[in-house]
């Protein structure tokens, strides 16, 4: 393997594991604080539904892309659909936090 493909798989690893430390430590600190309770429960489950109606769309589009004729990898299209569905999310989340 060559450095770009090591530093590549490093960054993934790392990202991967600096996240699951994150969301851990979040919900030790907010369970200390009482912060998991219905309003936060309500507020992921809606959060996360409409990310996933979001990623639909998103997936439909890139239906309509092939479609059409043009030509995607797969990386291109999952790497596309991940971002879009975690944007949505994080988007998703923060309405739902000042809205509810």
């Amino acid at each position: 393997m060559e450095t770009n493909q090591l530093l590549g798989l490093l960054g993934l690893l790392l990202g991967a594991t600096g996240g699951l430390f994150g969301l851990w430590w979040g919900r030790k600190k907010a369970a200390e604080n009482r912060g998991l309770d219905e309003r936060y429960t309500s507020i992921t489950t809606k959060a996360l539904a409409n990310a996933w109606k979001i990623t639909l769309v998103a997936l439909y589009i890139h239906f309509i892309f092939v479609i059409f004729g043009m030509e995607l990898a797969a990386i291109e299209v999952v790497g596309t659909l991940l971002m879009i569905h975690l944007t949505g999310w994080a988007i998703s989340t923060v309405y739902y936090n000042f809205k509810l």
